[in-house]
């Protein structure tokens, strides 16, 4: 017996980092809003990557996401100072291992040894991970300080 051939029915396009409140939120809106600009960049330098083919580009955006990052990570110590957060200084020199990892990967990005695609995934399980962990453990202290 003969079947027409299925139909393909387009997926619904997922991005690459979905950032949620339930999965990503740290309670501290100035920081949340912060982290969804950060997966929002991220997915933007993916579908550069995936769906445009513009390495050049991605590696645009690649620099200005750890700039972004790195203004955020400021600010983010700024404020735990400010509140006499204790673990302040372990967090801050995560956020300085992260930044030398980014600039260092995306040198080789640069250098064609390794793919434009290998710095949004670290940062993808960076970030999602420092964020579920370190920044968590902060926001207590924070809103106890009036930051909402």
């Amino acid at each position: 017996m003969w079947f027409s051939k299925p139909r393909s029915i387009p997926e619904t396009e997922v991005p690459f980092f979905d950032w949620t409140s339930e999965d990503h939120s740290v309670g501290v809106s100035v920081f949340d809003k912060d982290h969804q600009r950060l997966a929002a960049l991220m997915s933007q330098i993916h579908t550069t990557l995936q769906a445009k083919h513009d390495r050049d580009l991605a590696k645009k955006l690649m620099e200005t996401l750890i700039h972004e990052t790195q203004a955020h990570f400021d600010h983010e110590e700024s404020v735990m100072m400010n509140v006499d957060y204790y673990e302040r200084e372990a967090h801050a020199a995560e956020h300085a291992a992260l930044i030398q990892q980014a600039k260092a990967m995306l040198q080789k990005v640069h250098g064609g040894g390794v793919s434009a695609l290998a710095l949004p995934n670290f940062l993808k399980t960076w970030l999602i991970a420092h964020i579920q962990t370190m920044d968590r453990k902060y926001s207590a202290c924070m809103r106890r300080n009036g930051l909402r």
